[in-house]
């Protein structure tokens, strides 16, 4: 999948199904894959904190024998509830495990490439002596023109 601007879908299934059938062969692939897996790790991190509300909601108002008070059915719900917590803090990780992915493939492999390409651009341009815009020719009084007039 090497289009860049195909739409992030919203469903859960449909995200999955769009990052299995990436296969890492540009830089625009590794784009498209993390962008796909924060959407993951967003939705996940959306359903499971809520889920874990919902569940500690439901569980907190819940009544059972003479010796469960209602205080201790809100603890214990906010227990129960405190696992789904962490697993959507999870999602949340794996998402930022894509960004963090491509901005290191950035960093270690796009930049060093910039860099070495502008270097290699300047080296060229200072043994040989061409045709340039916007700089001063070398050896000129002026402008082109002004040669022969008096300063």
């Amino acid at each position: 999948m090497s289009d860049g601007d195909a739409p992030v879908g919203s469903n859960l299934g449909q995200l999955i199904k769009q990052l299995d059938a990436i296969e890492f062969r540009t830089d625009r692939d590794l784009y498209n894959y993390a962008r796909i897996l924060r959407a993951i790790g967003f939705e996940l991190y959306m359903r499971i904190g809520m889920d874990a509300d919902m569940v500690t909601a439901i569980l907190s108002q819940y009544k059972g024998k003479w010796w469960t008070f209602g205080a201790q059915s809100k603890i214990r719900a906010k227990l129960v509830g405190g696992h789904l917590k962490a697993g959507a803090t999870a999602a949340k990780v794996l998402g930022l495990s894509g960004v963090k992915m491509y901005a290191s493939f950035v960093k270690h492999f796009i930049k060093p490439e910039q860099e070495a390409e502008a270097e290699a651009r300047k080296g060229k341009g200072s043994k040989k002596p061409g045709f340039s815009i916007g700089d001063k020719p070398s050896g000129s009084a002026g402008r082109p023109g002004e040669s022969g007039r008096a300063a």
